[in-house]
């Protein structure tokens, strides 16, 4: 706090320092000046790729300019997030197909994310309030500017786009915390209903309530993140790698900047949209990434209702009474006027009652969670200060300090060469005992092990044994202290790729006394894990060897397949001569979607064959293999069983499990008939054998179709791209969407919209992408940002920066004063 505090000295929204930045050197003759005021100055320099470079004399007017110029490039983000979290979507839209915007209001209004900040803006700390007042500002400043009818994005002109306050933009970036827990569970929080006044009653049987919970949560975006040290360096400085797979369309979308302020901040990366600072970037001395962590954001804990009063639950020898929540919700109705609407949900002690699918609220039980950061106030405070630090020491204690990483694992590297790695997540903290207990409920109880294969921990609630511990040095009662959560400080490199933090190395395995919340040890890696270790632990000449910078961004987008490379031989072998094959109808809920038919592989065999193993846009295969390995499960792509013949090794968990699964003697063989399976869904989706990945996959950018190298997880690819519905905004263009699969299963799909494509569309995975090197001459980068900072689909931007990615052309990150100002191509002055 004290660096905080001194960085951010005369920097408050009142004015502070408003002298122009001392390297300026312009005249009003050449600069443009757009805004007016006293309070605030900054410079907005535009480079290649519209990146804006942003310079003010204080903290607060660099951040006011960010405002200003995210607002530039897209303000309905924020706009539409804030109406959302507000719980006021059914007050502008009505509600929705199947409710479904008055089910966000209820959500939203039941998670209470804005009345928490609400309360905790009053007491917030000093620099909190100064950057997101005058974040805000700068956003506000430009829509006075333009008006809402000038606005370069798909809200321009709504009514419901207006001047925010700064405890609404607060809201939303507590709102962001929750995308792991309470964000996570939004649908099941809305529909939680007693069930007297429930439509109907779930059947709480055990194989619909292991479907319910397996099935019910979606997951949240994964990454990698490399950190490479001195001793695989070719430069002896530090290296690395960002990479976050998340949403290409949406909220979620990752928004590039530069913030100067001379003497005091100087940092490039990238921060989601509507939210000021960099959450993933580089500084003179040291930078980071993040990635999602495989640990556990929230309990759910199994209530035991008292019968015949189903909002009364037990908890050990005590009856306690659900509280209810008397929510009002404003709704347009069909003739354009507004009603109110109150419905009640529910809270236990523990937070919001759930209608989990398969498992709902009956007589007997329902489920309620406890999100370990609703309560999380040092978000921002976090994040100012990793921006502020003025090194990788001071980084690392900022971590220990203020605790406010909400659900990531983060990796760093010092200018020096020394990479660190930790899950510093909020993760709930249980005792030994209750750990005991619930290790033991897993082998007991399905519910249970159906919950954990899902990734969530399901508790008894009705044993306060699994109440969480508070402990000290906690960032909030019931959470684990920094100093039991995983780290690990290396020369040579460190990763993640969304497995837990015990394989952080490919050999030196980060064994200790943690929470299992965190995640597991001793467990299968993903097939991505896997080749994201293999490509730090062989090196860019395979044997070990020292990365450069050059190599380094090709090792990211070489597009290697893990699963082709290890079993893909093994196949060909198996196809080799093999006579035609059989498949049975393929069937969904009773419909047949493909018939039994008698399939040749000979070409599906030579196809294979001629194939390496990489995800480029001119390789026949991957479609072909793709759909193969889509059809094993997530366990299988772990396990020993149906695709891998050796069992998993704790003790080489890169190597294992290995081998191709050994056919059946005078059975069908279940490999040739997956196999027979992908060739018979591409001739269904209208596709040749052979096609070409760039023929198939790709992404749409106003129209017109791109295509997109990579593969997805199951492909065991480092560069991820796929599809997901992973935005809450309702960009006419994007809820207009609708998606067919082919096959169920499959992701070759027939989309339909904005511009009908049958395939693999693409709306997610490699965003922002980032290979950093230090050296004497300080960092120098490379990057792509996917989809690009604008939002305005007329700008040419908005396809060419997808376009810069299909081609593999990497973009510099101008970080010194001189590389800025060679690039600029427009430079404003905005004032507040």
């Amino acid at each position: 706090l004290a660096v905080i505090l001194a960085m951010t000295a005369g920097a408050c929204s009142d004015g502070g320092d408003t002298s122009a930045p001392e390297d300026a050197d312009r005249t009003d003759a050449d600069v443009t000046v757009l805004g007016s005021g006293s309070v605030y100055e900054a410079t907005i320099r535009r480079t290649d790729g519209g990146v804006p470079h942003i310079t003010a004399a204080t903290l607060a007017d660099v951040t006011f300019g960010q405002g200003w110029a995210s607002a530039e490039d897209r303000a309905c983000d924020l706009a539409d997030q804030v109406v959302k979290v507000n719980g006021e979507r059914a007050r502008w839209f009505g509600p929705g197909e199947d409710d479904e915007h008055l089910e966000s209001d209820l959500a939203w209004r039941n998670i209470g994310i804005r009345e928490s900040a609400e309360e905790d803006w009053a007491e917030a700390p000093g620099p909190t309030r100064d950057l997101i007042t005058a974040y805000t500002d700068g956003w506000n400043a430009h829509l006075a500017e333009v008006g809402p009818d000038g606005l370069s994005d798909w809200c321009a002109g709504a009514a419901w786009v207006r001047t925010l306050e700064p405890v609404e933009v607060y809201a939303y970036a507590r709102s962001v915390a929750l995308q792991a827990s309470s964000g996570a569970v939004v649908d099941f929080i809305a529909t939680a209903e007693p069930p007297e006044v429930a439509e109907s009653d779930p059947d709480p049987g055990e194989e619909a309530a292991g479907v319910g919970v397996a099935a019910g949560v979606e997951p949240v975006a994964a990454s990698n993140g490399w950190a490479i040290g001195s001793e695989r360096s070719a430069n002896g400085g530090g290296m690395l790698v960002a990479n976050p797979h998340f949403p290409w369309e949406g909220q979620l979308r990752f928004w590039e900047v530069h913030l100067t302020v001379p003497g005091e901040l100087d940092i490039y990366g990238v921060q989601l949209s509507g939210l000021p600072g960099v959450g993933i970037g580089f500084t003179e001395s040291f930078g980071w990434t993040h990635t999602v962590s495989a640990g556990n954001r929230f309990t759910a804990y199994q209530l035991d209702l008292v019968p015949g009063s189903p909002t009364t639950y037990r908890v050990g020898d005590e009856q306690r009474d659900m509280l209810p929540q008397e929510l009002t919700v404003e709704v347009l109705t069909d003739d354009g006027t507004i009603e109110e609407q109150t419905h009640t949900r529910w809270r236990s002690h523990h937070g919001p009652i759930l209608d989990f699918p398969g498992v709902g609220w009956t007589d007997e039980s329902t489920i309620a969670i406890r999100d370990a950061n609703i309560d999380n106030d040092e978000f921002v405070e976090q994040y100012i200060a990793m921006m502020l630090a003025a090194d990788l020491d001071e980084f690392i204690e900022v971590h220990r300090e203020i605790s406010g990483v909400p659900l990531f694992n983060t990796i760093a590297v010092s200018a020096d060469g020394r990479a660190w790695y930790a899950d510093t997540s909020a993760t709930p903290n249980l005792s030994d005992e209750a750990i005991e207990a619930y290790e033991a409920s897993l082998d007991d109880d399905l519910l249970v092990a159906a919950a954990a294969d899902s990734g969530a921990v399901l508790l008894d609630g009705s044993d306060p044994r699994f109440d969480w511990e508070e402990v000290a040095g906690a960032r909030d009662p019931g959470l684990v202290p920094f100093d039991d959560m995983p780290t690990l400080e290396r020369g040579d490199y460190v990763f993640n790729a969304n497995d837990s933090y015990w394989m952080s190395h490919a050999t030196e395995l980060l064994d200790g006394d943690f929470s299992p919340l965190h995640g597991p040890q001793a467990t299968a890696r993903s097939p991505r894990t896997r080749q994201n270790a293999v490509a730090l632990r062989d090196g860019p000449d395979g044997e070990g060897g020292a990365f450069t910078l050059e190599q380094l961004a090709a090792t990211t987008i070489d597009n290697r397949g893990y699963t082709a490379l290890a079993l893909r031989e093994d196949v060909v072998a198996r196809c080799d001569g093999a006579g035609p094959v059989e498949v049975d109808a393929l069937t969904d809920e009773g419909d047949e979607v493909l018939p039994a038919e008698t399939i040749d592989l000979a070409e599906a065999c030579r196809v294979l064959a001629d194939w390496d193993g990489v995800y480029d846009l001119d390789r026949s295969g991957p479609p072909l293999w793709r759909e193969f390995i889509s059809r094993y499960d997530s366990s299988d792509l772990r396990e020993q069983g149906a695709l891998w013949a050796g069992p998993f090794d704790a003790a080489a968990p890169v190597e294992t499990p290995s081998g191709l699964t050994v056919a059946p003697g005078g059975e069908p063989d279940p490999v040739l008939e997956q196999l027979a399976r992908a060739v018979q869904v591409l001739q269904a989706g209208g596709a040749e054998i052979d096609v070409t990945l760039g023929e198939v996959q790709v992404a749409v950018r106003d129209g017109t179709e791109v295509p997109i190298h990579g593969g997805t997880g199951a492909d065991g690819v480092t560069n991820v791209v796929g599809w997901a519905r992973s935005w809450s905004t309702l960009d006419p263009l994007l809820t207009g969407l609708e998606r067919e699969p082919v096959a169920p299963g499959s992701g070759f799909a027939r989309v339909t919209g904005d511009v009908d494509t049958t395939g693999y569309r693409i709306t997610t995975g490699t965003s922002f992408l980032m290979a950093l090197e230090y050296s004497e001459d300080g960092p120098a980068a490379r990057v792509f940002l996917t989809y690009g900072n604008t939002a305005d689909r007329d700008d040419p931007e908005y396809l060419e920066s997808t376009r810069r990615f299909s081609d593999k052309e990497w973009r510099d990150a101008h970080f010194d004063a001189d590389a800025v100002e060679s690039a600029t191509t427009s430079t404003v002055e905005v004032r507040g």
